[in-house]
Order: structure tokens, then sequence, then C-alpha cells
């Protein structure tokens, strides 16, 4: 499954960062949406992605000139005319299933019967969705990238009943290519690995604070500068295996038979929810409440992960060393 020219269809914010980071590693790559308006806005967005590595000392000039040489954009109504040209399409459109349907259809009719296709979908089964009208369904995979995608490097690989060990190794290595980290889920579940984990802790965290056994923000500090602080190294795996198995085990003894085991909800989100306080969009949510400029603090956000972004690639090289 050689694959050389790329179709990303949803330019986004999402979409756009991941056909930047395609066209940076060399890959001839096409990124598609309905409107001309919002190609232009993709590559605006591109433009400040890319201000933004060089900055930080991420990227240099060429980095720039490399994702310009190797990225066009095009309409959704040219993708019949041109399906034929591609070896891997990412779909990245909105999570509605009757979109999502119509895309894949489109794209069944359009592309080459080898030709793989990945779903950026967070949780959609888009393999049952597609199931009826796809042909050869072993070439569907989930790829769930993070935001930012030209900056976070985990991306999660999910297979549906009928995807092919070689369409997830075709994929893999592509992503490998991109320096990126594919972690492979070999069954389709409710919120892959990482969500289905944040699930787990946010629950026992917004149970505890519902009970008024701790504070929203003492909460958050007992992880972040725990877990937080460890875990650009080493991974909760790693941490039961450093302490000994023996400890970590006996503590969830005492642990287990009391964690929140609500199946129906988080009735302290929804609370949230109702009185519109969801986050940092609508300016306030359970931590706090936050600035007006949703941009800037974007802005900080991905500066900081940038400085992350950098501390562990220097533990990755000195792994690599040992």
């Amino acid at each position: 499954m050689a694959i050389n020219n790329i179709l990303v269809v949803g330019a986004g914010v999402m979409g756009s960062s991941i056909a930047q980071v395609f066209a940076a590693y060399g890959y001839k790559t096409v990124m598609a949406d309905l409107k001309q308006e919002f190609i232009d806005k993709a590559f605006s967005n591109i433009d400040k992605n890319i201000a933004g590595l060089v900055e930080e000392g991420l990227a240099d000039d060429s980095y720039g000139k490399t994702v310009k040489e190797n990225l066009t954009g095009i309409l959704n109504s040219d993708i019949p005319a041109r399906g034929k040209e591609f070896d891997l399409v990412v779909e990245v459109v909105p999570e509605n299933p009757a979109i999502k349907k119509d895309t894949y259809q489109m794209l069944s009719d359009s592309c080459r019967e080898d030709c793989i296709f990945a779903s950026n979908t967070s949780g959609m089964d888009v393999f049952s969705l597609t199931d009826e009208f796809l042909k050869n369904p072993e070439r569907l995979v989930i790829t769930h990238w993070f935001n930012p995608p030209h900056i976070m490097k985990i991306i999660e690989v999910v297979k549906g009943p009928k995807t092919s060990d070689e369409t997830a190794q075709a994929v893999r290595e592509v992503l490998e290519k991109c320096e990126k980290k594919p972690a492979v889920l070999n069954n389709f579940m409710p919120g892959f690995i990482v969500n289905r984990m944040a699930t787990v802790i946010c629950r026992e965290l917004y149970y505890m604070i519902e009970q008024g056994w701790v504070t929203p923000q003492d909460a958050e500090n007992a992880l972040k500068y725990t877990d937080g602080l460890r875990w650009s190294f080493e991974g909760p795996l790693e941490l039961w295996d450093f302490v000994g198995l023996e400890i970590p085990i006996a503590v969830a003894g005492g642990v287990l038979p009391t964690l929140c085991d609500n199946k129906e909800g988080i009735p302290l989100g929804d609370k949230y929810i109702a009185e519109g306080k969801t986050g940092v969009r609508a300016g306030e949510g359970l931590l706090k409440k936050y600035p007006a400029d949703v941009d800037a603090y974007v802005k900080k956000r991905n500066r900081r992960i940038l400085t992350m972004y950098k501390v562990m690639n220097e533990f990755e090289k000195e792994d690599a060393a040992e």
C-alpha cells in the first residue's frame, strides 16, 4: 500500500492542521471543503501555525516552503473528478451521521477501491454507518487526531470489524513518517483510549466535588502537580512499574469499592451545562471563570503545549541514546 497522494476532506481548524502535517513531510496533499472561502481561511490558519512553530524554534523557513509546495485546495464538488488520484483520504467533516454518510458515499463512488479511508471522528461508529455501501470495507480505519494536530503527537488508530491489518499498518507507517505516535486500538469502543480514560478520571473528580469532599481547584491541583508533572516522561503503567505493583494493587483493593459507578451520566456536569457554564468559550466552567479573549487563551495554551513538546523531544532523545 504505497501512499503518496493524500486528500483531506474538511478544511476547518482540525482538517487544515492535519493537511499541513502531511504536506510538511513531503506528501502531495489536497484539502477540500464546500466553499472557496473555507479553503482561503484554511491557508490563513496554516500560515499562523507555521509562524508559531518558527517562533518557538520548531521549524525554519524550509518547513513553510515545503508545506506550500505540497499543499493545494479544491472544492468538494471537484472530488468526483479527481478521486482516483488519492491513495489515502482523511475525512474531517462535522460529527453528523448524515454528513458522514453522504461523504463516504461520494468517496466510495469516486476513489479507487484500494484507496484507504481514515476518519477523524472522536467517537462515531463510522464502520456501522458505512457498512451497507462501502466497497472494500477492509480499507476503512479511524485516525483520531488531537487539537492542535500539527503539534500533538498522539493519534489513535482504531480498527473496525473488517479493517485489515495491512490498512492499519500502512496508516501507522505514514503517521510515523510524520513523526507522530500512533496508538492502535484493535476494536472499536466508545471513547477509544484517551477519552475513555479522561471520562473515568473526570467522572470521579466531579463525583468527589459534588460530594463536597474537595474543591474544584484542589482536585485540579492534586492531579496537575503529580501526574501532570510525571506524565511527560512516565505514563501510568510505567509509574506502577516504578513503584512496584504490590503497592498500587493493594491500594486499589481499598479504593475500588468506593469509586463512583454512575453509568447514566455525570450529574454535576449536567448542572453546569444547564446553567450555561460550559467552559472556556462560555466564559465560565466548573473550575473557574475564563477571559473573554478566547483566541488569546488558545494561543497561550498552544504555546504551553509547544513548550512541553520540546521537553518531551529531549526526553525521547535521552531514552533513544540508552
